[in-house]
Formats: structure tokens, C-alpha cells, sequence
């Protein structure tokens, strides 16, 4: 019988740890980079589908409110006899009755001024951020048939207000909206007027808001087709054109939003790929404002643009 073998069990030597340490090393950067690339990717699709619901609520919030610029019950009491007719929307009413208007590069200053005379000025000047602008829209509300006291529900203002039928020509309900500062954050806003009280309040709609573009569609021979696209500034809407107003029939709404910090993949190294274009590229109607293009900053934040475009249905003749 031989006799059984010994079995020495020997160390690694120097060279021989030094490798593994190594290849150890170089799987757990793999690891960690790896990780960081997957959590980067998951903050950018993150951030990319909040952006898409904010826009997605503010169009419609907006959209609501377009549809109902110049809105009149025809079915609703009459007071002293008569009922509310276009001619309240047009430029010799005796309140800024407008059903759309604006402001190009600028913010709500005073809002109480947005039902008050035409000579009035509710919004300041140059001060809109990132040269954003203003787009309000009035009409009037609905009145319940069956108690004439209280609204319907039909017709709401932009922060979800029921709008009764007027009392008088000055009761317009009011939907404005500009984009400010909140805790260092730019958000949309909606200004709105209630003439049930005549409350005026400002509620936030979203936030990280970089731009606010508005351009007027002009009809300019009454067929409700828009000929011109116009921006709010005073080479159409001086003091002697205010008449203008009642020729919009559309409104083309461009917004560029911002995620979070960290939630971007990164700058093109080419400079002219990392500007936005908030009512689109190729779209600039009459109008050569800077506001039309929005270069940010290099910050980390993933960004998005959004447009779209509303016609107006209660026609102003």
C-alpha cells in the first residue's frame, strides 16, 4: 500500500494579488459606471415624461380658456331689457372687453387693471422673463336656469372659478396668463377675474417655465382664416390700432420647460444645437422679437418645447 500523497497549500504571491486587486478593481468602476449611466438615463426619461404632463395640463388650461374668449349666453336674463351683445367685445366699449389680448415681453403688473378702461396698462414693460409674454382672454359666463342667482358650471375661469352671466357689461370673466418668479423658479401663472365678488387671484399652473411665447393669428378679410401672425408689440397694437384685437382668430402658444437639476444627458458641442425654439424653428410669422429663440444655460437640466395652436370660436364682427 503506498502511502497516501501530501498535499502543501502555497500563498499567492505579490505580482499574483496585485492582479486580482486590479481586475477586481476594474469590474466594480464597470459596476459604478454602469449604475451612474443607468440612474442618469432613468432621471432623464423621468424628467422627460413630467415634462410632457405639464405641458400637456397647461395646453389644455389654456385651450379651455381660448375656447371660451368672447363667449356670450344668448339664453341668459336680460338686464334692463336687453341682452349682452358683441358690441360689449368691441373697441368702443366702455371697459377693456376685448375677448383676447397681450403683451409682448412683459408680466402681470397689476391685475386689478385687467377689466378696468383701455387706457389703462395692467402689464410692465421689457420685464418678461426671458422676454416671455402675456395672452389674456375674456367672456362672459352662464347663469343656472333654474336659479338665476348662481352659476352654472358651464363657463370657468383658468383656476376652475364658475363665471355667472353679468350683471352689467364690466362682469367679464377673465383668464390671463404670464409666466413669474416663485422661490426663485419660473412658473405659468393664471390670473384670473371672478365677477361673482370680483375676486382676482393668481394660481400657479406649472412650474419650470423658461419661455412663454404668444403669437396672434390677424384675419384681414373677415373669412375667419388667419392672414398675418403677429406678435403683441407695439408695431400693431398701438393706441391708434387697437381694433386689431378683435381681428385675431387664432392664437399660436409656445412654451420651453425645464426639468430638475441633473435630470440632462449633457450639452452638442455644436453651440446653435442647444437653442430652443418655443413657437417652433421655422415659425416666426411678422415678427423678429429674440423672444422666438431661447439659448439656456448649462445647468444640467434636460429641456423641452412645446407648441400649439387655437382658433377662436366666438367670432367678433
Amino acid at each position: 500500500m503506498k502511502p497516501a500523497l501530501k498535499l502543501y497549500q502555497q500563498g499567492l504571491t505579490l505580482i499574483e494579488l496585485l492582479v486580482a486587486m486590479v481586475l477586481m478593481l476594474l469590474v466594480a468602476i464597470a459596476t459604478v459606471a454602469l449604475f451612474n449611466v443607468s440612474s442618469s438615463s432613468y432621471r432623464t426619461v423621468d424628467a422627460g415624461q413630467e415634462l410632457q404632463d405639464n405641458a400637456r395640463f397647461a395646453m389644455e388650461i389654456i385651450g379651455q380658456a381660448a375656447r371660451s374668449a368672447g363667449f356670450q349666453d344668448r339664453t341668459g336674463p336680460t338686464v334692463d331689457g336687453q341682452n349682452y351683445t358683441d358690441s360689449t367685445f368691441g373697441p368702443v366699449a366702455p371697459v377693456k372687453a376685448w375677448r383676447v389680448e397681450g403683451a409682448n415681453n412683459a408680466k402681470i403688473d397689476q391685475p386689478a387693471q385687467l377689466k378696468a378702461d383701455i387706457p389703462a396698462a395692467p402689464y410692465g414693460s421689457n420685464n418678461g422673463y426671458n422676454q416671455s409674454d402675456v395672452l389674456v382672454v375674456r367672456f362672459f359666463g352662464a347663469t343656472s336656469p333654474t336659479d338665476p342667482s348662481k352659476p352654472d358650471g358651464s363657463m370657468i375661469d383658468c383656476s376652475g372659478r364658475r363665471i355667472p352671466y353679468p350683471s352689467g357689461s364690466a362682469d367679464l370673466g377673465i383668464s390671463a396668463f404670464s409666466v413669474d418668479i416663485v422661490a426663485g423658479e419660473p412658473e405659468l401663472q393664471c390670473t384670473s377675474y371672478n365677477p361673482d365678488g370680483g375676486a382676482i387671484s393668481t394660481t400657479s399652473i406649472i412650474r419650470g417655465v423658461e419661455s412663454f411665447q404668444v403669437m396672434f393669428g390677424l384675419d384681414t378679410n373677415a373669412d375667419d382664416i388667419p392672414d398675418r401672425w403677429v406678435s403683441a408689440d407695439p408695431s400693431w397694437n398701438s393706441t391708434t390700432a387697437l381694433t386689431n384685437w378683435n381681428n385675431v382668430v387664432a392664437v399660436r402658444v409656445g412654451m420651453v420647460l425645464r426639468g430638475p437639476p441633473g435630470s440632462g444627458q449633457g450639452r452638442s458641442a455644436t453651440a446653435s444645437e442647444n437653442d430652443l425654439y418655443p413657437l417652433g424653428k421655422d415659425f416666426v410669422g411678422d415678427s423678429t422679437e429674440s423672444g422666438m429663440k431661447l439659448t439656456p444655460a448649462d445647468d444640467g437640466r434636460l429641456r423641452r418645447s412645446f407648441a400649439t395652436t387655437y382658433t377662436f370660436r366666438n367670432a367678433v364682427r
